[in-house]
């Protein structure tokens, strides 16, 4: 037996109203025009009779709490092809990016990016890498980055994984596009010549739209 909850229009039964029956079997089922719709069993677990369509009766993104995630999307990591080599002392693209659509104007995207780096032999030089959201740095400047490797022995050829991550408010509902950039440093010794994508280790994007 079930303890049940009837909203009847009266169409089929003759007799509208709210009805319901009780027992002692801690079941209860909420019903329309005596079709059950939602089941709750002794234990507090739900059976819904119907689908839960999340654009009409479900948790919408608009209605989440501050701090949640809204969507991710991600470059895959180790993905390959050449290594990418430059001489400036400007930032240029690696040729690493991804986009995301944010779903509120007032989202944060939680960037997360990595890839291997590495410079020539000549010691004092280095490789520096940064985020870009379209023409933007977004380590606050046109010279500074986030990650940095600098070989300053200048001896043997040796690389390292960057990772970064950075809390970005791009304040719109538009695709956004972010870049991983790098350039090479001059620490004195020449500016070298600074590598990105080295042996396709480690290189990757992901993006988080945080709700605000």
């Amino acid at each position: 037996m079930t303890t049940t909850i009837n909203a009847d229009n009266g169409v089929v039964s003759g007799s509208a109203g709210l009805k319901y029956s009780s027992d002692s079997s801690g079941v209860l089922a909420l019903q329309t025009n005596g079709t059950t719709a939602v089941t709750v069993d002794a234990s507090q677990n739900t059976t819904l009779a119907g689908t839960l369509a999340t654009s009409s009766r479900g948790i919408t993104k608009a209605s989440m709490p501050s701090g949640s995630v809204l969507q991710v999307v991600s470059l895959a990591a180790n993905q390959g092809g050449s290594d990418i080599s430059t001489s400036s002392t400007t930032f240029s693209s690696t040729g690493f990016s991804l986009s995301i659509t944010p779903t509120s104007s007032t989202s944060k995207i939680l960037v997360v990016a990595s890839g291997a780096m590495t410079q020539t032999l000549t010691g004092g030089t280095g490789c520096l890498t940064t985020i870009f959201r379209g023409s933007t740095n977004l380590a606050n400047g046109s010279t500074n980055g986030f990650a940095y490797y600098e070989n300053s022995s200048g001896s043997g050829f040796q690389w390292v994984t960057g990772t970064m991550i950075v809390l970005d408010s791009p304040a719109t509902t538009s695709s956004t596009t972010y870049t991983i950039n790098f350039r090479a440093v001059n620490n004195g010794a020449g500016a070298g010549t600074a590598y990105y994508n080295i042996n396709y280790a480690g290189n990757g994007i992901t993006l988080m739209e945080i709700a605000a």
